[in-house]
């Protein structure tokens, strides 16, 4: 079974998506991580979940409205909020890597701005996967980055059958599927298992979980 730790291993000394919550789902063992993706400002790929930075830095800005110059001076838990480019850097070598591209008016615009971080750190790139709940994202991804991997992430709500559809179409290689869909829906593993496509679950907190997917 892979283990990916969601946004590292986030803990109050850890914060999510910071470099130190990466290094620790790394330590305790994680096969590699899952990191957020939005763009600054000025157009560079940075790893935070939120729109805006209210939960977790107590700052009442959007991402978006910052250059990576004012964002840097913000901290969340006393970490700063890392581009991707470093985070590639960071896990180079050290397993799989997966950017949830988060959605974006312009999608073009983030997955030039995520190309940026991969040519800057083209001899740091682990194993990649584009994944995001944005079909647009996905298609500018397929697009712009064909030779990369690319996953869906389910919700839950979407009918089952269009999403695998559009992935199988697309030419996606895997769906991200909350766990309560997987219980619920195992016809729809099989269906994956059948186009090829992989399935990695998210998000599983609970022992009882991790032993049933197992």
């Amino acid at each position: 079974m892979e283990i990916l730790g969601h946004r590292g291993r986030p803990t109050g000394d850890t914060p999510e998506n910071t470099l130190a919550a990466v290094e620790a789902a790394l330590a305790d063992g994680a096969d590699g991580v899952e990191v957020d993706v939005r763009m600054t400002a000025d157009g560079v790929a940075v790893c935070v979940h939120d729109a805006g930075l209210q939960r977790l830095a107590g700052v009442a800005r959007g991402v978006r409205s910052l250059t990576l110059a004012e964002l840097a001076a913000i901290r969340v838990g006393g970490h700063p909020v890392p581009t991707v480019e470093e985070v590639l850097r960071v896990m180079a070598g050290r397993g799989r890597l997966v950017l949830d591209l988060k959605p974006e008016q312009r999608p073009r615009a983030l997955l030039a701005a995520v190309a940026n971080a991969l040519a800057a750190a083209s001899s740091h790139r682990p194993a990649l996967v584009l994944s995001s709940f944005d079909g647009s994202v996905l298609s500018a991804a397929a697009a712009m980055a064909p030779d990369l991997d690319r996953a869906v992430i389910l919700t839950g709500a979407e009918p089952h059958s269009q999403v695998l559809a559009q992935a199988v179409t697309r030419g996606d290689v895997a769906l991200h599927v909350p766990a309560r869909t997987v219980f619920g829906a195992p016809e729809l593993v099989a269906a994956a298992h059948r186009h090829g496509l992989a399935v990695r679950v998210w998000t599983v907190n609970r022992p009882v979980d991790a032993r049933l997917l197992k």
